[in-house]
C-alpha cells in the first residue's frame, strides 16, 4: 500500500517516491506576459487602449494571483499548464465578451472544464486569478457577475451526467450572472444584463464544442464520456458480450463491485465501474483460451505451462491496443494496464513447478495499481472470479484472504489507499458479493399473478 509498506513481494524496501523538482516559472512569467498583452487592448466601442494604470493594476492583481494559487497547489506539471491555458482562456474570452458587454464573463467555460476532469476545487483556482484580474480590467460588478456564475460551474459540473443535466447548469448559471447584473443595471444597461444572461448558456455551449479536443490533449475521460462508455451499445461492448459471453459478465460484475468500492471510499465510482467494464477487453483477441468463455474443452491442456502464460499475459497488451483504436482515454486504459499488476498466475506456476520451473517465472509484467480506482478494480477482478464458486456464508472469509494476499505480495504497494480505505472496501465487496450470491425460495411461484 503507497509508500508506507516496509517491504516488496521480495522482502526488500520498496523505493521511496521523490517529487521531482517542478521548474514551472518559465511558464508563469510566460502566462503573466500573455496577461498583460491580453489586458493592453479593449474592444467595447471598438478597438482603443486600456488606460496604462488599469492595464498594469489588471497584470499585478492576475500575476500575484496566479503566483500565489500555483505556489500552494501541489499539482504535476501537465496539471498546471492545463491550469495557466484556463485562466488565460478565460481573459481571452472576458476581452472578446468585451465588445458586446463587460458582463458577458464565461468565465464559466474555463472553471467548468477544469472541474469536469479535476474537480470543483481545481475549478475555484481556474476562477480565483480572472476574479482578481477581472475587478480591475472589467470592474467589480462584471468580476461580481463572473465569480458567481464561474463558481456555480465550478460546482456543477463534476455531478454532470446527462445532457439536459449540464444544459441546466448552463442556465442556472446564466441566471445567477444576470441576476447580479440587475443589481448593478446604473452601470450594466439592458445589453449588459442580456449579456450576463447569456453567459451561462454560451459556457455550456462552449463547454459541449470544446470537450472532445480537451479530452485528447488530456487523455483523459469526462464524466460525460464515462457515461456513454458504459451504455451497452458501445461497440466494444457489443463485441464483447458476442465473442465473449463469460469475460463479458465477468466484467459487469466486476463494474458493480469496484463502483460500490469506490463509492464507500470517496474515490472516482463512475471511472472505477468503467475501468471495472474494461478491463478485460483484450481478451476479445483468444477468448476460448479463458475459462469463463469455454464450453467443455480446454485448449491449455495441450500446451506447456510456459506457452499457457505467454498467450494469457497477452490479453493485458492486446486490451491496451484495441483501447486505442476503439478511442478510450489513458485514464480508462490504466485500468487494463494495471488489473494484474506483477501477480503470480497460479493454476500454471503450479504446472509449471512441477516442471522445475520457478513459480516467478509465471508473474505478469505490468504496472502495479497507482491509484485507488486501479487497485479497487485489480482486488475485484479475482474476488468475482472465486466467489462464484463460494457459498454465500465463505464470501467474508474469501474477500478478507484475498486481499490480504494481495498486499502480502506487494501489489498494492504504489496505491494510495489507507488501512481505513481497505476495511470499507472490503466490507462493500461482500455487500455486493452476497448479494450476488443470494438463493431463492425452493417452490418460488412461477407466475405471480396467479
Amino acid at each position: 500500500m503507497s509508500d508506507t509498506r516496509k517491504a516488496n513481494k521480495n522482502g526488500k524496501k520498496a523505493p521511496q517516491k521523490l517529487r521531482p523538482e517542478r521548474h514551472f516559472a518559465p511558464e508563469l512569467v510566460t502566462a503573466v506576459v500573455v496577461l498583460g498583452g491580453l489586458s493592453v487592448a479593449r474592444l467595447g466601442g471598438g478597438l482603443r487602449l486600456t488606460p496604462w494604470y488599469q492595464a498594469l493594476g489588471a497584470v499585478f492583481a492576475g500575476g500575484l494571483a496566479l503566483f500565489l494559487v500555483r505556489r500552494a497547489a501541489g499539482w504535476g506539471a501537465a496539471q498546471e499548464r492545463f491550469w495557466l491555458g484556463s485562466v488565460l482562456a478565460g481573459v481571452l474570452l472576458s476581452v472578446l465578451g468585451g465588445a458586446g458587454s463587460p458582463y458577458l464573463v464565461p468565465w464559466g467555460v474555463s472553471t467548468g472544464l477544469g472541474a469536469l476532469f479535476f474537480g470543483t476545487p481545481f475549478g475555484i483556482r481556474i476562477l480565483l486569478p480572472l476574479v482578481a484580474w477581472g475587478a480591475v480590467y472589467l470592474g467589480v460588478g462584471p468580476a461580481v457577475a463572473g465569480l458567481l456564475g464561474g463558481l456555480l460551474m465550478a460546482m456543477a459540473m463534476p455531478e454532470v451526467r446527462k445532457a439536459r443535466e449540464f444544459l441546466a447548469a448552463g442556465a442556472l448559471a446564466g441566471v445567477t450572472t444576470g441576476v447580479v447584473a440587475l443589481l448593478f443595471l446604473w452601470d450594466a444597461g439592458t445589453v449588459g444584463v442580456l449579456a450576463a444572461f447569456l453567459s451561462g448558456p454560451a459556457a455550456t455551449l462552449l463547454i459541449w464544442s470544446v470537450l472532445p479536443l480537451v479530452e485528447r490533449v488530456l487523455d483523459r475521460t469526462s464524466p460525460l464520456s464515462l457515461v456513454e462508455l458504459l451504455d451497452p451499445s458501445h461497440p466494444l461492448l457489443e463485441e464483447l458480450r458476442r465473442e465473449a459471453p463469460g469475460t463479458y459478465y465477468h466484467s459487469r460484475n466486476v463494474s458493480a463491485l469496484a463502483e460500490a468500492a469506490a463509492r464507500a471510499i470517496g474515490a472516482n465510482a463512475l471511472l472505477a465501474a468503467v475501468g471495472g467494464l474494461y478491463h478485460d477487453i483484450g481478451k476479445l483477441t483468444r477468448p476460448d483460451f479463458f475459462v469463463e468463455n469455454q464450453d467443455g474443452a480446454n485448449p491449455h491442456d495441450e500446451l506447456n505451462p510456459s506457452l499457457s502464460k505467454v498467450i494469457l499475459s497477452a490479453h493485458v497488451k492486446e486490451g491496451i491496443e484495441l483501447a486505442r483504436r476503439h478511442g478510450l482515454r489513458g485514464d480508462v486504459i490504466h485500468f487494463i494496464a494495471t488489473h494484474h499488476g506483477t501477480s503470480v498466475m497460479r493454476y500454471f506456476s503450479e504446472r509449471g513447478v512441477e516442471q522445475g520451473l520457478p513459480a516467478d517465472e509465471f508473474r505478469y509484467a505490468n504496472p502495479l495499481p497507482d491509484t485507488k480506482e486501479t487497485a479497487i478494480v485489480m482486488l475485484a477482478d479475482p474476488l468475482e472470479a472465486a466467489a462464484r464458486t463460494r457459498p454465500r456464508e465463505e464470501i467474508p472469509e474469501l474477500v478478507e484472504k484475498t486481499v490480504e494476499e494481495r498486499m502480502r505480495d506487494g501489489q498494492l504497494d504504489r496505491a494510495p489507499l489507507t488501512m481505513a480505505d481497505l476495511a470499507k472496501v472490503k466490507q462493500a465487496f461482500v455487500k455486493v458479493l452476497q448479494g450476488m450470491a443470494h438463493s431463492r425460495v425452493a417452490d418460488y411461484p412461477m407466475y405471480q399473478g396467479q
